[in-house]
């Protein structure tokens, strides 16, 4: 299938079953699809976002985005409509993960902290974890109480309380 060719695919997430994706574009459209891949949807939001990550509940209908220097955006229906965070700074924003809920989500910036939510980013906590660090993903559990963050050329970072505590793995 040839979708969005040329495109400057940077992240891609997935349903448990595999039947519904969504995928970013730097500088670009989200684009979704609920019939493993066969078509795509495409969808703008924002203004052609620098999207760096994105992130799927196991059941695909919370969805959960973020873009370099741009904010964190949240949909509750399969990616149909977005809504933008308002409330969590513009940040360099490098990379999201997503419990089997999408209830706990866990985004990392390039150059600074870690951010949890347990309310599928109602609100957000900001986790000093290290100092201002190059973070550059994030993995989370099925639960989201395990979470792995790493540093690029730096360490390993995880935690077992969803964020609270966070522990270096050299």
């Amino acid at each position: 299938r040839t979708v969005g060719s040329g495109e400057a695919w940077t992240s891609i997430a997935s349903s448990s079953d595999g039947a519904k994706l969504a995928a970013v574009v730097a500088g670009g459209s989200i684009y979704t699809s609920n019939n493993s891949g066969v078509d795509w949807t495409e969808h703008t939001v924002g203004n052609s976002e620098e999207w760096t990550s994105i992130a799927s509940s196991s059941d695909g209908a919370k969805l959960a985005a973020v873009a370099y220097y741009g904010r964190i955006w949240t949909s509750t229906n399969s990616g149909t409509t977005w809504v933008e965070d308002a409330a969590v700074a513009t940040q360099d924003w490098e990379a999201i993960a997503s419990s089997n809920d999408g209830a706990k989500l866990a985004a990392v910036v390039y150059g600074g902290s870690i951010w949890t939510t347990t309310n599928s980013g109602a609100d957000w906590t900001e986790r000093t974890v290290g100092s201002n660090e190059d973070w550059t993903s994030i993995a989370s559990s099925s639960d989201g109480t395990k979470l792995a963050a790493v540093v690029e050329y730096g360490s390993i970072w995880t935690t077992t309380n969803s964020g609270a505590d966070w522990t270096e793995r050299t």
